[in-house]
């Protein structure tokens, strides 16, 4: 989202304004939707927002200077883009005292010294094992010399941003215990969507009401807060905000924006979902109005009492800034720490014990005033770059060597054959092997890549939905509500379905209920006890099998019927939501042709154009969402494939398309399918309204489709270390289906956590490169674009989707704990909102370790076939591509469209980019490549898919 500045000039307004932007934006986990984790700091440069937003958090930037080293190590780095990053820094030769030129010493700080060494920790490996790279008698003399010279500079505190910090740092009792605990209760109680068995009482009124509800009624309040249950029942008519005012005037807080901020990060996950159903209240699914103030009002309440008592037993005072006065404001020295830096340095720049008690003052003192201006997190930003750096270049450079081979054949040219099938899957970067795998099959399959709502922004509501749901990109509202409903023969059907599934949900309900009563509970354990154990067993032992049973079951028992969409309506048709019903012949035909402009597929067109969506199906898996599509909002994109299929083969739209300039042949019918990413199944729709004439080339893509969701799932299966390397393609679609069916299986499916590129352009750039499914691939035609107006609506859907995707696992991956939630095994789901470790704890964001294990952290490397000029244009007219384009949260490369030039941009804009010459690896297919390794790979062509064109 693009950054805006809160108006108001009320200091509590404007500290909330504040605290929402900074808390975890993530909604209620069943549609979960990537973005950038801090969004709150995407209006500055990459690196100054990162810091700030990670020093704020207590979390890392960077992935750790031990992860870089080991990258450089296994020539993920190489040492000449770390040299590039250490020469753009100024005075790289300037001389030191010590020795060294500022160049060498910051190489040698990178490369070779202690990074944030502890003083305990160092002092036991002097004892065991020595300092690497600093001997015994040079330590000791550097040990004397720091003597002489009164120790290293003193190094600054944390500064307290609340009581709790304070009353820590002066020896005194945690409060955030009593309190943390309380509010985890209760805004579990709270915010509940449907888990818990009972509402917590008069929730309707508000959070701050309820809880005052509940202690005037006599509900024990936590003892770390005496006195808490008389100030929650005098706030219970009150407004809440004035609440906030005069407990933080109890408190001798005069800064509120910052004491507020604090308050709001002391449970992030917690108050973020506050935040977050305040600004989205159609994500309540009727649960209750919801404000950031209240929960703060609370929380401020029982952190009051809590903080006096605390100060009480301490003797310290309870005003804030009397109490801030006496904590510390440096950290103790840390001798050893300083004396190895000391010993090491003098041993690079080759002094002895001698020469090091010899240095002047002014050396020691240059010396620390040269560590302190390139500190860990200075160095960690440079190893980042050198990274990216690396991977840019050997993603440019294959690029070129890809163009430069004589490959285009006279199927991608302008009249050219016609192709046997089309398929527009997609940009998702998951989607890259199995295009690869049909282009590898026939030169004549042609693939395409648009953002996965194909232009048709809906409320979706499928047959068994309980409300319409958003199946677009998290920045677009909906006009139009589409459903699904049963043909009208098969009414009765729909009508038995329903009944008998509503029966199955009732009895579902009273057993739940009737298990968490004493007596109920151990009588169903002794009734249906072994019933349930062996379906457990069934669902761990024998996955596919078991739910494959299940199935049948259902449908024998409740056949579902055959149901069509309201795509297109008559006049004017409004839901109960205020929404159009379907779309009218223009808005459909506008769509249409809108999008085919957007791949650049406007002529050539196949008897069969496939249209995938693609969702993720896995068994006892709360992130299951994070895997669904990010531009439907989180959700499957089946139905917007379905949709878009229907209206394009509407003769009615066809003819108002044309009229549009774009020409869909008779012969030519879309089909829509899902894709699911998880299991590697193809589910196509409406079938049974296919003309006969058109099953001959159906059934051809069809087959062609088949063999390609076995290689997709053989080139994913490598990844897996509990499946053998080498297996076969039939094996690897098993393993995969198991994966996603398996009761216990922490890893379904790895989803984006190898993305690193995004390829805006003609399929000819990347066509025949094997990107080990790291690349959203998105289709453009800059040859048919206008005053780069698709260009534009192009960027603005897919730029922040992409961005949103990558940061989401960088940030994840670089921080588990903070950024992330952590490994799954302790993960408890919570009122249908999210997960906490255990039965008690924070809401957990972000993503799960097991999604992030194989990532590796970097900026999305955007590349787009476009000038510099028209680059610049779009983002001096769209605000969040500005953002992420200007500030550097992408990396972005233009591509010349006619002569293939590259430029990257950079701090002084876009800088010439000259591919050095590369000669890839050359296999025949794919799995010629990938077969034997586990490891990310670097670029290679498959000769299988160069031998045909595409658009």
């Amino acid at each position: 989202m693009a950054h805006t500045a809160p108006t108001t000039a009320d200091p509590l307004e404007q500290a909330l304004a504040r605290a929402r932007g900074v808390l975890p934006d993530q909604g209620p986990i069943g549609v979960f939707i990537h973005h950038n984790t801090l969004h709150a700091f995407q209006h500055q440069p990459f690196h100054a927002g990162v810091q700030e937003g990670a020093a704020l958090l207590g979390a890392r930037p960077y992935p750790e200077t031990a992860t870089f080293r080991a990258w450089l190590r296994a020539g993920r780095i190489e040492p000449r883009d770390l040299d590039a990053e250490l020469a753009a820094l100024p005075g790289a030769d300037d001389p030191l005292t010590v020795g060294l030129t500022r160049g060498a010493l910051r190489r040698w700080l990178l490369v070779e010294a202690l990074d944030e060494a502890d003083e305990e920790g160092l002092a036991w490996l002097r004892r065991h094992r020595g300092v690497p790279g600093a001997p015994e008698a040079l330590l000791a003399a550097a040990e004397a010399r720091l003597r002489r010279a009164g120790g290293a500079p003193p190094r600054p505190a944390p500064t307290p941003r609340r009581h709790r910090d304070a009353l820590l740092a002066l020896g005194g009792e945690d409060i955030d215990v009593p309190v943390n605990a309380e509010l985890v209760r209760l805004c579990a109680s709270f915010l509940d969507q449907g888990h818990a068995a009972a509402a917590l009482p008069r929730r309707e009124e508000g959070f701050l009401r309820a809880v005052a509800g509940l202690a005037a009624g006599g509900f024990p309040m936590p003892a770390g807060c005496p006195g808490v249950a008389e100030d929650l029942r005098q706030a219970a008519g009150a407004d809440p905000a004035q609440v906030v005012r005069d407990t933080l005037l109890a408190l001798g807080v005069e800064d509120v924006g910052d004491y507020v901020l604090a308050l709001a990060l002391a449970l992030p996950g917690w108050a973020g979902m506050f935040a977050r159903l305040e600004a989205h209240p159609d994500e309540r699914h009727g649960g209750p109005p919801t404000t950031l103030v209240e929960y703060l009002a609370v929380r401020l309440l029982l952190e009051r009492r809590a903080a006096e008592q605390a100060a009480r037993r301490l003797g310290a005072p309870l005003a804030w800034g009397a109490l801030r006065t006496q904590v510390p404001t440096t950290l103790p020295p840390r001798p050893t720490v300083d004396a190895a830096l000391l010993a090491q340095v003098a041993a690079v720049a080759g002094l002895d014990a001698a020469g090091i008690g010899a240095l002047p003052d002014a050396a020691l003192q240059e010396l620390w005033a040269e560590v302190a201006a390139f500190p860990p997190v200075r160095r960690r930003q440079l190893w980042l770059e050198a990274y990216e750096r690396r991977y840019r270049r050997e993603i440019l450079d294959a690029l070129r060597a890809l163009r430069e081979r004589p490959h285009r054949g006279a199927a991608s040219a302008p009249g050219g054959p016609r192709p046997r099938a089309q398929l527009i899957f997609c940009i998702d970067e998951r989607e890259e092997a199995i295009r690869r795998a049909l282009e590898e099959q026939d030169p004549a399959l042609e693939t395409f890549g648009a953002a996965g709502f194909f232009g048709l922004a809906i409320d979706y509501a499928g047959l068994d939905d309980h409300a319409p749901a958003a199946h677009c990109p998290v920045v677009v509202v909906p006009a139009h509500e589409v459903h699904e409903g049963a043909v009208a023969h098969d009414l009765p059907r729909h009508t038995a379905r329903t009944a008998w599934r509503d029966g199955i949900k009732r009895v579902e309900r009273a057993l739940g209920g009737l298990s968490r009563s004493l007596t109920g509970g151990a009588g169903l354990s002794l009734a249906m006890g072994p019933l349930a154990g062996a379906l457990a067993a069934a669902r761990v032992f024998a996955p596919r099998s078991s739910l494959a049973a299940r199935a049948r079951f259902e449908a024998s028992m409740a056949p579902a019927p055959t149901t069509r969409l309201s795509s297109l309506r008559e006049g004017e048709v409004w839901t109960e939501r205020g929404k159009a019903l379907g779309f009218s012949l223009d808005e459909a035909a506008d769509r249409v042709a809108g999008l085919l402009r957007n791949i650049g597929l406007v002529e050539r067109f196949a008897p069969i154009v496939v249209v995938l969506g693609h969702g993720s199906t896995s068994l006892n898996n709360p992130h299951e969402s994070a895997h669904d599509c990010g531009a439907c909002g989180g959700r499957r994109g089946g139905a917007n494939a379905r949709l878009f299929a229907d209206v394009a083969n509407h003769p009615e739209v066809r003819r108002a398309v044309a009229a549009r300039g774009v020409v869909i042949p008779e012969d030519t019918w879309f089909v829509g399918a899902l894709h699911d990413t998880s299991d590697d199944g193809v589910t196509f729709y409406d079938l049974d309204v296919m003309p006969a004439e058109h099953a001959p080339a159906f059934v051809s893509a069809e087959a062609a489709l088949e063999q390609a969701r076995r290689e997709s799932a053989r080139e994913r299966a490598r990844r897996f270390d509990d499946l053998p390397l080498g297996v076969s393609a039939d094996q690897a679609l098993a393993h995969v289906q198991a994966r996603a069916s398996h009761l216990a299986q922490p890893r379904p499916e790895y989803g984006h956590c190898t993305n690193a590129i995004a390829v805006v352009g003609r399929r000819a750039l990347t066509r025949g490169l094997h990107l080990d499914r790291r690349a959203f691939l998105i289709s453009y035609d800059p040859s048919i674009d206008r005053e780069d107006a698709l260009l534009e609506r192009i960027l603005a859907a897919v730029g922040p989707v992409g961005a949103g995707i990558s940061l989401e696992y960088y940030f994840s991956s670089v921080d588990n704990e903070v950024f992330g939630c952590g490994t799954k095994l302790p993960h408890n789901v919570t009122g249908l909102l999210g997960v906490m470790n255990g039965h008690q704890g924070d809401l957990r964001t972000g993503l799960p370790l097991q999604m992030v294990e194989l990532h590796e952290p970097m900026r999305l490397l955007l590349i787009v076939e476009a000038t510099p000029e028209a680059l610049l244009a779009v983002a001096g007219r769209q605000a969040e591509v500005r953002e992420l384009v200007v500030n550097r949260w992408v990396q972005l490369v233009s591509v010349h469209p006619e002569t293939g030039a590259m430029a990257v941009f950079g701090d002084a804009g876009f800088e010439p980019y000259e591919p050095e010459p590369v000669e890839l690896p050359v296999v025949e297919r794919s799995v010629d490549w990938y077969g034997r390794s586990r490891d990310h790979l670097k670029p290679a062509l498959v000769t299988a898919a160069l031998r045909g064109g595409a658009s």
